[in-house]
């Protein structure tokens, strides 16, 4: 039994898009080399000379010139600095008022003292 198919093979289309293909590569070789060109205009046209006026000079540019504000809070106290060197010293003072006067002390003698022991009178003779 033979099986008859409605679908073309796969050789009967190849050489109907190969002649498709030359043919629009013809038409687009034919537009590009021989009706474009022949399209020129080949009347003088006039030499258009286009002036543009000179820019207006730019306006001097804004300096902003930055003005204090008012003073912020006071920040926290610091930590104390280490102490300085010894300064020179001072001129001598005024000197002192004069002190009173003593009083008189009793004699300028020794006490006497007690009459000491006898002594033995010595003997003449021998003895």
């Amino acid at each position: 039994m033979s099986v008859n198919s409605s679908e073309p093979s796969d050789a009967g289309w190849a050489p109907i898009a190969i002649v498709l293909t030359v043919l629009v590569v013809a038409l687009l070789l034919g537009y590009f080399f021989w009706y474009a060109p022949s399209q020129t205009v080949s009347a003088n046209t006039p030499n258009v000379t286009v002036n543009s006026p000179a820019p207006a000079p730019s306006p001097p540019s804004t300096i902003v010139v930055p003005t204090p504000g008012p003073s912020g809070p006071p920040g926290p106290a610091g930590a104390p600095g280490p102490s300085g060197a010894p300064g020179p010293s001072g001129a001598p003072g005024p000197s002192g008022p004069s002190g009173s006067t003593g009083s008189t002390g009793t004699g300028g003698t020794a006490p006497s003292g007690s009459p000491g022991a006898s002594g033995t009178s010595g003997s003449s003779g021998g003895g």
